[in-house]
Parts: structure tokens; C-alpha cells; sequence
């Protein structure tokens, strides 16, 4: 997923949305049995490092308790690969290709290299806990679940339920999502 001049766009609007914004920090809050399957949809934009690359895109995402359909897009719209979860496992499909596995870690292990957290991130997105998995929250606020490093932030000028930015890592992979739209 090589975007060139594109994602140099997407670079510079990411870097624009960051200086118009006051970030504040946002507590990861334990979630509640009713937010359990409470399902969402979400769009935004996604930044990935891992190995000393990056990549740039964005992304919606619909999630129920029983399907994930995540898309990952191009800054002008065009669907790059596309990630759907049910009870069947998860397929990717990218272009005309298709791939299947039992699960999002699995499957992304290895097409890309390095496992996209999809069954926390479910939890993190929205500035949660992953129910069921140890964690610890340090002294800057910053989450411990599942060997992933989460911090939350929250754009001050526009209070949420949910934090508008989640910054994941663990080694040398790192993922930034920055959530422009939620729907319940």
C-alpha cells in the first residue's frame, strides 16, 4: 500500500488536524457489561511504522459483536484492501485477491508482518479496556493490555465519550488512529 504524493497529502492534513487541536488526555475507562455488544462505526485516519516504514490511509470501520467489516482507503476514497471478521474467521481482500484465516492477528501475521490487534482494538478505539485481559494503567496514563502500549488522547476543543486519537506500540510497530467520525 504505497500511496506516494497521496500520502504526503495525508501526512501534511494529519499534521494540520494536530496543530488545530488542543489535546487533553483521556482516562482508559473499564467497560461496562452494556457496552459489551454495543455495536459502532467509525472513520478516520490510520498511520502504521513498523520496521522503519510507514504507511498512511484511512479507514472506516462497522463493528457488532458478531462482525467486523474494516475498510482501508486511499486520501481520496478508493478502497485499497478491505478486512471482514464473522464467525467463519476473517478474509482480506486486496484488488482481486483474497485471503482467509481463523483470525484478524493471524491473517495479518501473515500477509504484512505484523499482527493488527483487531479484537482489542474493538475496545481501545473507544477508549476501553479489553474485557477478560490483564492491564495496567502507569503513571502518564498510558495502557498496558496484551503486550500493546495505548495511549488516548482527546481534542480539548471537541469533548467526546470516545478519545479522538488512540496511538498503539509494541517494538518496533506502532499504530495511530485518529477518528473523525462515530455512529452508534
Amino acid at each position: 500500500m504505497r500511496f506516494g504524493r497521496l500520502a504526503l497529502a495525508l501526512t501534511a492534513s494529519i499534521a494540520l488536524g494536530a496543530c488545530a487541536s488542543h489535546d487533553a488526555p483521556f482516562a482508559p475507562q473499564a467497560a461496562s457489561q452494556s457496552r459489551l455488544d454495543a455495536p459502532f462505526s467509525a472513520s478516520g485516519r490510520l498511520a502504521v511504522r513498523y520496521d522503519g516504514r510507514g504507511e498512511l490511509a484511512n479507514f472506516d470501520w462497522i463493528h457488532s459483536a458478531a462482525r467486523d467489516e474494516l475498510s482501508i482507503n486511499t486520501p481520496l476514497g478508493n478502497t485499497v484492501a478491505r478486512l471482514v471478521r464473522d464467525s467463519g474467521g476473517v478474509e482480506l481482500t486486496q484488488g482481486e485477491d483474497r485471503w482467509r484465516a481463523a483470525d484478524v492477528e493471524a491473517l495479518s501475521r501473515q500477509r504484512l508482518g505484523w499482527e493488527l490487534p483487531l479484537s482489542g482494538l474493538a475496545w481501545w478505539i473507544r477508549g476501553y479496556t479489553a474485557p477478560g485481559l490483564p492491564a495496567s494503567v502507569d503513571a502518564e496514563g498510558l495502557l498496558h493490555q496484551a503486550g500493546w502500549t495505548i495511549r488516548f488522547v482527546s481534542d480539548a476543543d471537541a469533548p467526546s465519550v470516545y478519545p479522538s486519537r488512540v496511538e498503539l506500540s509494541r517494538g518496533d510497530l506502532s499504530i495511530r488512529l485518529l477518528t473523525s467520525t462515530w455512529r452508534p
